[in-house]
């Protein structure tokens, strides 16, 4: 199913694109309904997760499914602990962002369901 690396590789291109144009145009936009705000807002954190999980299999190459599995696993916990860091912290904590890199891992890890040996 995703064998091609391609995928990863256009997967990171375009996650880090709608990333940053977002994240940039984000400003002017608020205001426009409150679903589409909280849109606006959590989905930089979406984006970015799903992006640094599309580029381990370009950089591993022959990485075994389960491994990849718990790559993502691993950075999706790191993504929720920076989160929660947010509350207690000076920044802004938005359970949006928690749901959004959830959203991210959980995804990644639909699109990786087939049993192989390696992406």
């Amino acid at each position: 199913m995703l064998r091609d690396i391609n995928f990863y590789i256009t997967s990171f291109f375009i996650s880090g694109i709608c990333a940053i144009f977002i994240k940039l145009s984000r400003g002017n936009l608020f205001g426009i309904n409150s679903d589409f705000d909280i849109l606006l807002g959590s989905s930089p954190s979406f984006f970015y997760l799903f992006g640094v999980l599309s580029i381990v299999p370009v950089i591993h190459r022959k990485i075994n499914v389960t491994t990849y599995r718990k790559y993502v696993l691993f950075i999706m916990a790191g993504g929720i602990l920076y989160e929660m860091e947010q509350y207690w912290t000076s920044m802004i904590f938005d359970i949006g962002d928690v749901i959004a890199t959830i959203f991210a891992g959980l995804l990644m890890l639909a699109l990786h369901q087939k049993k192989r040996s390696s992406i």
